[in-house]
């Protein structure tokens, strides 16, 4: 019987012979850019990270219940990425890198009608608004990154990465920094740094439409195989680490708070270590793959979790610090591996691929928080958090059929 793992390549297109040299084939990344995009990441998702961060006081604030609750969580997730593989799509038929400053210019005013937000009807319309803006920039952006990744799509993936993970951990930051001390009027402040967004995203649109491998990258890997069924596979990967990522962001604060009796700010401080060490593990996680094979780190990733989850509804204090600040690292650590997995099994098709992995998948994780939230609202805070561990190892149990990428043609 022939390998399956033989059918479709993991290394991406090949170049014709007689083809010009590329920037995605070629030896150096463009670390400028890179960078660049890497911060129009941050602040990107900071700003998206905002809302569930924000979630215990305008809980209070709006008298929610937990499932109201995890609504919010709902459109956030639904509305910042269902669009991402439709414009992904498009943007790979005619890539627009020109919508990516214009994505900011949609998260301000976001922002600014959280400032203004009087009832649970408007916080849904400003959450939608700041959840359309991320979905227009996620995909030309990750596109930036495969363009100047050159050899380097590990690497480059994960300093695009790093940034908006980084950018989620920063985000909860901001709720005792800017909007106990001034209330929701602080989304005012947040509107101006979606603006600072805009001007770093300039400079970076014009670069890309100098590019001219941008648009003939589609058509240069057209006669790539295409491996859809196990992208299905990963994707349903990704949505069991959404759903723990989305779990954990939007109800274990909760949990603190309601449960535990912390304050506010402390549990917005272990929120804070939780996802500043799911950006340090994105950030490792990619060159890891690149020496051990992207299947071992999404399988660890998965199974590494499972012991953080048992002792999390169990540790307190700076216990709970702790096992917050490995399970973000452990469970996050494949976030970039799966993106270069997944452009590399649908060759040519980066914008749709990246939406789905960055967006379609992290949807399907808010879908997860309304679950999660009526799971909390029947049986409470405690037996959901102590469910949670199912999570990874469903996730785990998907990951193992998946090919191992070291074994592939290359």
């Amino acid at each position: 019987m022939a390998d399956p793992t033989q059918s479709f390549p993991l290394t991406g297109p090949q170049p014709a012979a007689n083809a010009p040299q590329t920037d995605a084939g070629g030896e150096k990344p463009h670390l400028r850019i890179l960078w660049r995009i890497s911060l129009a990441h941050f602040l990107n998702d900071m700003l998206t990270s905002v809302v569930p961060a924000l979630l215990p006081l305008v809980q209070k604030l709006l008298g929610l219940t937990y499932a109201q609750v995890g609504v919010v969580v709902m459109v956030a997730n639904v509305t910042s990425s269902l669009l991402q593989p439709v414009v992904g799509a498009w943007t790979d038929r005619r890539p627009l890198p020109q919508l990516m400053p214009v994505a900011f210019l949609v998260t301000g005013c976001g922002m600014a009608a959280l400032a203004g937000m009087a009832s649970f009807a408007q916080l849904l319309a400003a959450v939608a608004l700041i959840g359309i803006g991320s979905a227009v920039f996620h995909p030309e952006s990750s596109r930036v990154a495969h363009v100047a990744a050159g050899t380097r799509k590990g690497l480059a993936q994960a300093i695009f990465q790093v940034g908006g993970n980084a950018g989620q951990a920063v985000g909860p930051l901001l709720v005792p920094l800017v909007f106990l001390p001034y209330g929701l009027h602080g989304g005012w402040g947040l509107a101006a740094a979606a603006a600072v967004g805009t001007a770093v995203l300039v400079p970076v649109a014009r670069w890309v439409r100098r590019r001219s491998q941008l648009r003939t990258m589609r058509v240069a890997s057209a006669s790539q195989p295409a491996a859809y069924g196990v992208l299905a596979l990963l994707v349903a990967v990704v949505t069991m680490r959404s759903w723990i990522h989305s779990g954990v962001s939007s109800f274990v604060p909760l949990y603190q708070v309601d449960v535990r009796g912390v304050s506010i700010s402390e549990a917005e401080v272990n929120l804070f270590l939780f996802l500043f060490a799911g950006a340090l593990g994105t950030f490792l996680g990619g060159p890891l793959s690149d020496r051990i094979g992207r299947k071992n780190v999404v399988v660890a990733s998965m199974i590494g979790a499972v012991p953080f989850l048992l002792l999390l509804p169990h540790a307190s204090g700076v216990w709970s610090a702790l096992v917050l600040f490995l399970l973000g690292l452990v469970s996050l650590s494949s976030f970039a591996v799966t993106v270069v997995y997944a452009q590399q099994l649908v060759p040519g098709r980066v914008g749709m691929v990246s939406g789905l992995m960055i967006g379609l998948a992290i949807g399907a994780g808010g879908i997860g928080a309304t679950v999660l939230g009526v799971v909390a609202d029947r049986w409470g805070l405690d037996a959901l958090l102590h469910g949670m561990v199912l999570l990874p190892f469903i996730g785990w149990l998907l990951a193992l059929p998946l090919p191992d990428d070291r074994r592939m043609t290359r």
